[in-house]
């Protein structure tokens, strides 16, 4: 691959010079002097990198190869290492003046030209910090690089267009933003502080609408840490103090000790099985799980060891702020109520208890949503429960297929829901309907079927005792789930026109290698695409023993729950309250709607808006 450079504006080899003057990197002949050798681990690990760097493998990917730039520059380790890593993040820029993504970076070094914009914020972040923090302590011909991929980059940042609701990718833009600033380019940093305002406005109207997603909240708590130290606003600065407060008292309200994860419904979560991602990096530094953390693989090159690779992290993450209101964040059981939208019912609902948690969204965003989150019992590697719509035959989201954006993700389904929670209590209903194009169907899908993922150890039980696998159970099953003590009771209610609802519900233990087995709702034979809608009425106990668990099957099974639809209304009765327009897609009554100004309700008490917004009455 040929290094083709186009020579970089003079205006940012001068800011260059000017933020190393000005972060005593650099001066008048000044060499700073060198970080002391690496430990061994660290730079046999760096040297692992750059073995794989050097296979110029198609997987390899724009944020491994510049974050094995970072750490080795930060490390001390190598210089001829980064100046590769440099020359091969240059090769995946676009240089093409004419092409749409000039400036922008493939994803992969095998992709054939930019797939998603995205990528331009990840390398900008991290070549920045090269530029901030380290640059004297590169090559000259490192230098140029730097400067060149730098300069290439900026029209594509402000090209990108990012929607505030998209909080990692927006948090991350404006960091950017402000780290150009920072190195000399004023307009930078005033395109960074509008952009800042614009988000803040926005997020403390609505919360955040990327809600307790394990994976981006760690993004979130990246950006917001460099913005919080190092934007040159004194205001800036103060209000990403206030944000990383707010997110981290929402982290501790859905926090869940017994596993060391977040619990409530999380937005856009890939790990269908355990919920977890880049937050667990935060969390294990802030002393709240004691394990290793899950991490995100794309950060790195693949298959490569990164233990004691701590540059980033070091730059990026800061310790939960001590405002943190933790004696109501860490009672047990809590209910939590948080905003994630301007409608009062588009909120996330949490019940946690000491052994259990259930919690629900008000609707589904997309695909990789997971609206309910149910916790049985304690366990690092337990999976969670949760309820998929899939199409592909894949309900435990392993498969890992390549969709139109161009990543490999699970390709799950994003119905129509309506919720109520009470507690431990909820009442929701999920409906697809293949003809209409907001589900935003691929056209591969083979069938429609939910499955309740539950932990391979726990025991299904019907209304006559525990279940062996491969039982069918009716449409209108009542079951219990019950694991270590803790119970979910569900019941599948079925309206009396039941060709959009399950013909049967069958226990299938296909998923023990991944520590899971699933409830599935199957179609009516020869269903194929047709319209699925399940409703479910849930409870969740803990602390049960035998003569209790008997005595709440009993009342559980007793309970009097119908449902009634029409061509576009949906009513559920003797359960939480619940009707929609199935049509139009919109709640017509459930609970809790949030009252106008509310953002994070902990048993009935607002803690998040003198966090989000101080000066609000």
């Amino acid at each position: 691959m040929g290094d083709v450079a186009r020579p970089a504006g003079s205006w940012f080899r001068a800011c260059s010079r000017l933020a190393a003057i000005v972060l005593g990197l650099a001066g008048a002949g000044a060499v700073p002097s060198a970080p002391a050798a690496p430990p061994a681990a660290v730079a046999a690990a760096l040297d692992e990198q750059a073995t794989i760097l050097r296979s110029r493998a198609d997987a390899l990917g724009i944020r491994g190869i510049l974050r094995l730039a970072l750490e080795a520059v930060g490390a001390g380790h190598d210089a001829a290492i980064v100046d590769d890593a440099l020359f091969c993040a240059r090769s995946m820029q676009d240089r093409d003046p004419a092409s749409p993504w000039a400036g922008n970076f493939r994803w992969r070094l095998g992709d054939e030209r930019v797939i998603d914009e995205n990528a331009v914020e990840f390398a900008v972040q991290l070549l920045s910090l090269i530029a901030l923090d380290h640059r004297a302590r590169l090559t000259p011909q490192s230098m140029r690089r730097l400067d060149e991929l730098l300069a290439d980059a900026l029209p594509a940042l402000r090209r990108h267009r990012v929607a505030l609701g998209q909080t990692n990718i927006a948090l991350t833009r404006i960091w950017n933003l402000l780290a150009l600033g920072l190195l000399g380019d004023a307009e930078a940093r005033r395109e960074g502080e509008e952009a800042w305002r614009s988000w803040l406005d926005f997020t403390r109207a609505r919360g955040i609408t990327e809600a307790l997603c394990p994976t981006y909240y760690g993004v979130d708590l990246d950006a917001l840490g460099l913005i919080a130290t190092r934007a040159d606003s004194d205001v800036v600065r103060g209000e990403a103090r206030q944000v990383l407060a707010y997110l981290w008292t929402s982290i501790a309200a859905h926090w869940y000790a017994p596993s060391g994860r977040l619990c409530g419904p999380h937005a856009r979560d890939t790990d269908w099985l355990f919920g977890r991602g880049l937050l667990d990096e935060h969390a294990a530094a802030a002393g709240w799980i004691p394990f290793p953390a899950a991490g995100d693989a794309t950060e790195w090159l693949p298959g490569s060891r990164h233990a004691g690779l701590t540059v980033f992290r070091m730059a990026c993450q800061r310790p939960p702020p001590p405002v943190l209101d933790r004696s109501r964040c860490s009672r047990v059981p809590r209910f939590v109520v948080e905003r994630h939208g301007t409608h009062p019912w588009q909120r996330s609902t949490d019940h946690v208890g000491r052994l259990g948690s259930i919690g629900i969204a008000g609707e589904t965003r997309g695909a990789e949503d997971k609206a309910l989150v149910v916790n049985l019992g304690g366990g690092a590697t337990t999976v969670n429960v949760t309820l998929v719509y899939d199409g592909h035959g894949d309900p435990y989201g392993r498969r890992r297929d390549v969709g139109a954006d161009g990543h490999r993700k699970a390709r799950h389904l994003r119905p129509f829901l309506v919720s109520s929670q009470d507690g431990p209590r909820v009442t929701a209903a999920w409906h697809l309907d293949p003809t209409d194009p907001v589900h935003r169907l691929e056209g591969t899908e083979r069938s429609i079927a939910a499955h309740l993922l539950v932990p391979a150890d726990a025991t299904v039980w019907d209304e006559a005792g525990p279940c062996a696998s491969g039982a069918v159970l009716p449409a209108d099953a009542v079951a219990f789930v019950e694991r270590e003590g803790t119970v979910l009771a569900l019941r599948s209610v079925v309206p009396a026109a039941t060709e959009r609802s399950p013909a049967r519900w069958r226990l299938v233990d296909d998923g023990v290698r991944h520590g899971a087995r699933r409830l599935s709702a199957e179609p009516a034979e020869g269903g194929g695409l047709a319209a699925l809608l399940v409703i479910l009425d849930l409870e969740l106990r803990e602390g049960l023993g035998a003569a209790g668990f008997a005595d709440f099957r009993r009342e559980f099974a007793a309970r009097g729950v119908t449902a009634e639809r029409s061509a576009d209304r949906l009513v559920v009765r003797g359960s939480l309250p619940l009707e929609a327009d199935l049509v139009a897609r919109r709640p017509l009554a459930c609970r809790p709607l949030l009252a106008e100004g509310a953002l994070l309700l902990i048993d009935g008490a607002e803690v998040g808006r003198p966090l989000l917004d101080p000066e609000a009455p």
